[in-house]
């Protein structure tokens, strides 16, 4: 990853900045979410349950920071103190990878429910330099939200079996990760993912903007969702159809925001390829442009001058001083000289450009957006 991306990643190098973007953050999860609500990433609203006063922790935050806790940064060669995993934690966690499909089945089920929605996921995702913030507390919710959107969270491999990533851990620096993924038959596996600060970024970003519901809200453990979705389904859900269809949906997603970057790439660098071609012809296109303004001030002016001849001649109307024929025979020719004066302008902005670039499609526009970068500069 680039230093770039790296500082994206990290909100920002002052306290400062850290502090008016973690305060730009309330501020806007209070517009998003009504009181008593969740919004979920597709619109939906789900009604939440509020804890009672005693079981809110009001001192829960989840900003990302640098880590303090020498696990994840040291100083010189100071080995990583690395804390080890409760056996009950590591349980948690098995519990979420063995049943990851089977809840991705329910996955519509789950997003219709702020209970299981909010339900936490016991599974250690953590970066370098920063640790697990940004990370903590993920939900079940903020899971399934993270595989429909990003895009290798949910893969398919060559001999067509299926995955999903469970575990994010890397360097927001180099981009180097070992990730943690689930395969549909039951095998776990230890991927490296490309762009991995974009997939981290995401997850950061979902996880963290349920930070205050995971605080004041209610929710199911998982072990509860699951005994909630046994009795629900009875055994008569399709799973495979379910999954097969959720995989598809992902990769039409995948392929549509991929056409989307392609798309606003292509854009940008043809604009950059028409804005070099304006530049060996700048002075015919700045003299365009300046006959244009001539142009438009004189044709405006004149409108001008028309309107008030007409706003003149309703008076005399309405007053009686002229007859209705006599009204429209005036009227008509100045109405005809308005539009003239428009399609003139509009003829001019059009085929002037052309003259300039006879092979190329660059229009006003483009002439126009060429001089205000290059006044930018």
């Amino acid at each position: 990853m680039m230093m770039n991306e790296s500082n994206e990643l990290l909100g920002g190098s002052t306290q400062g900045h850290s502090t008016k973007s973690s305060e730009k953050k309330r501020q806007d999860e209070k517009k998003t979410f009504p009181d008593g609500k969740i919004v979920l990433l597709n619109g939906t609203q789900l009604d939440c349950y509020p804890l009672a006063d005693e079981d809110v922790d009001a001192e829960f935050q989840d900003k990302l920071e640098l880590d303090t806790t020498g696990q994840y940064v040291t100083v010189r060669k100071c080995k990583p103190r690395i804390t080890p995993v409760s056996d009950e934690c590591m349980q948690k966690q098995q519990l979420f990878v063995d049943n990851a499909f089977y809840l991705l089945a329910h996955m519509d089920r789950i997003m219709n429910d702020s209970r299981m929605f909010l339900a936490p996921v016991a599974a250690r995702n953590g970066l370098a330099y920063t640790g697990t913030s940004g990370f903590k507390r993920p939900t079940l919710g903020v899971y399934l939200e993270w595989w429909q959107t990003s895009d290798d969270a949910m893969c398919i491999d060559n001999e067509g079996c299926r995955s999903l990533i469970y575990r994010l851990a890397g360097s927001p620096l180099s981009g180097m990760n070992r990730c943690s993924t689930v395969r549909e038959d039951g095998n776990i596996e230890t991927v490296t993912l490309s762009s991995f600060g974009r997939h981290c970024g995401s997850f950061i970003k979902i996880n963290t903007r349920y930070t205050e519901a995971k605080v004041h809200y209610q929710a199911y453990t998982l072990q509860e969702v699951l005994d909630i979705l046994h009795r629900e389904d009875n055994g008569k859900l399709d799973y495979d159809h379910v999954i097969t269809t959720h995989f598809m949906q992902h990769e039409i997603d995948r392929l549509n925001r991929c056409l989307e970057r392609l798309t606003e790439e292509s854009s940008h660098w043809r604009e950059k390829y028409l804005f070099a071609l304006i530049s060996f012809k700048e002075d015919e296109a700045r003299a365009f442009l300046a006959e244009y303004v001539k142009l438009e001030t004189s044709a405006s002016q004149e409108i001008e001058h028309l309107k008030m001849q007409k706003k003149a001649l309703k008076a005399q109307l309405k007053r009686g001083q002229i007859d209705n024929v006599s009204y429209q025979r005036s009227i008509t020719p100045m109405n005809k000289r308005i539009e003239e004066l428009k399609f003139q302008l509009f003829r001019f902005r059009h085929d002037k450009p052309r003259e300039i670039f006879p092979t190329w499609e660059i229009n006003s526009e483009t002439i126009e957006r060429y001089f205000r970068e290059k006044d930018k500069q």
